[in-house]
């Protein structure tokens, strides 16, 4: 391995590791340049713990946290939720960044209301709601328990701020889909001391994470 920190990988709603990271290359070029790579799965996603009470995934930014919060400064890419939780991590001070990667997470975030997690409700399933089949659907195909991972959909969230932006000292990189509805990146980016948004071109929420200029910024953001 490198002298470089390691890179923290998490994932997305309803992915996995596995799914997310690896089908689309990610886990295998980070290796390749030497670089050490940490897989975090997100509560009720994954390997990792399996509930159905969203109540039980209040604090998941700190148990995400847990997982590389000893290796010092690391370098953390996350996709949507995976995102958010890192950032969440950053503004807290719960971890220690180098370099944190932000994809699919827009301005629009800060837009977040508590009961917008009612669209994952167990009967959401009726056909009324298309965000929730679209979540459920990738869990079945990620592998993943549906009932935890709507749980933690559900979960209690507390929303960030612009004022808890500002206090994230490390590099940012904000790379959202020219189609995805998360907001202008160059505007979130910013909102923090140090940050850099892209517009992939073509893109939207779900397949800007495989996309290649997606990857190719992210790389070349973390010296890869």
């Amino acid at each position: 391995m490198s002298d470089n920190p390691p890179v923290v990988l998490v994932h997305g709603l309803g992915s996995s590791s596995e799914h997310g990271w690896r089908g689309a290359g990610w886990i295998d070029m980070l290796q390749e340049a030497g670089r050490e790579v940490l897989l975090v799965d997100l509560p009720g996603h994954g390997t990792s713990r399996r509930d159905t009470d969203p109540e039980s995934y209040a604090d998941a930014a700190a148990e995400i946290a847990e997982a590389f919060a000893r290796r010092g400064p690391v370098d953390a890419v996350g996709f949507s939720a995976g995102a958010h939780l890192l950032l969440e991590s950053a503004v807290r001070g719960l971890a220690s960044f180098n370099r944190l990667a932000l994809i699919g997470l827009g301005p629009r975030m800060l837009e977040f209301r508590p009961e917008q997690g009612r669209a994952f409700t167990p009967d959401a399933s009726d056909g009324t709601d298309v965000l929730a089949r679209v979540i459920k659907g990738l869990a079945r195909r990620a592998g993943n328990d549906t009932d935890a991972v709507l749980a933690f959909a559900r979960r209690p969230t507390a929303p960030l701020t612009a004022a808890g932006l500002a206090t994230v000292a490390c590099e940012v990189l904000v790379v959202i889909g020219e189609r995805d509805t998360a907001g202008s990146p160059d505007e979130f980016a910013a909102l923090f001391p140090k940050a850099t948004g892209r517009t992939i071109d073509g893109a939207d929420h779900y397949s800007v994470q495989a996309h290649p200029r997606a990857m190719s910024a992210v790389f070349d953001f973390l010296g890869v």
